[in-house]
């Protein structure tokens, strides 16, 4: 549900469009989101400029059904994106140094339109944290996490909740990402807005999307699975 109503989302608020740049994840929310993605792009007859990769099978089929100009490939997360690669016309190996660089022209994060990222945990200043859970233990690497956020539109799509701890927050347990540079926040229980994106919040309005504040999320979270006490 949270991948078809992102991809709702973006198509109601005209952030999806022809000619549109993206770039999403390789978790499985991202890839259910890629899928209902080009089934909009497709019936519209709309074709997205570039691709930027992590790679998926999803993003190869877009660019063999002639739904994407090319993929610009810094990593292949599967094994049909890692056969593609130099395979397939416009599937270009492009170096991840120069795709994430702030300093480079070739530098691609502020060209895309739409970035889909995960996160472990966000609070309701729109900090995100994708390295440490609620408990306090390490997960795993930043990766290119905080590059993207240079993006124009930052999109969280994230449960509620994981295992009965809230994941919307009132503080982050570690701040990877601050809230001025996330804009949406996408839930199975509602969409929350950055107050700074007042742009996307017009946007919203008449479209029956179900946009609540950040904090009513992090209520429901609380109500629903209780308040987690912090790590030690």
């Amino acid at each position: 549900f949270i991948a078809e109503l992102t991809a709702s989302f973006l198509e109601k608020t005209g952030l999806l469009h022809d000619g549109v740049t993206m770039q999403s994840g390789a978790g499985g929310t991202s890839l259910a989101i890629a899928v209902f993605v080009s089934r909009i792009m497709k019936e519209r007859g709309w074709k997205a400029d570039f691709g930027f990769g992590g790679s998926t099978r999803y993003m190869v089929d877009m660019l063999r059904n002639g739904q994407m100009g090319c993929i610009l490939d810094a990593q292949a997360f599967d094994l049909d994106a890692v056969s593609s690669v130099g395979k397939t016309p416009g599937h270009i190996p492009y170096s991840v140094f120069n795709a994430y660089n702030y300093h480079s022209k070739g530098n691609l994060t502020g060209m895309m339109d739409i970035m889909i990222l995960g996160a472990t945990e966000v609070d309701t200043s729109f900090n995100g944290n994708v390295v440490t859970h609620s408990d306090g233990y390490l997960l795993h690497g930043i990766g290119g996490w905080q590059n993207c956020l240079n993006a124009r539109n930052v999109i969280l799509p994230l449960p509620l909740f994981r295992d009965r701890i809230p994941v919307v927050v009132d503080e982050v347990t570690t701040l990877c990402g601050p809230g001025e540079m996330i804009d949406v926040i996408i839930t199975e229980r509602g969409i929350a807005i950055n107050p700074l994106r007042k742009d996307l919040t017009e946007r919203c309005r008449g479209t029956g999307l179900p946009v609540r504040s950040i904090k009513e999320l992090r209520d429901e979270a609380v109500r629903i699975c209780g308040k987690p006490e912090k790590p030690r």
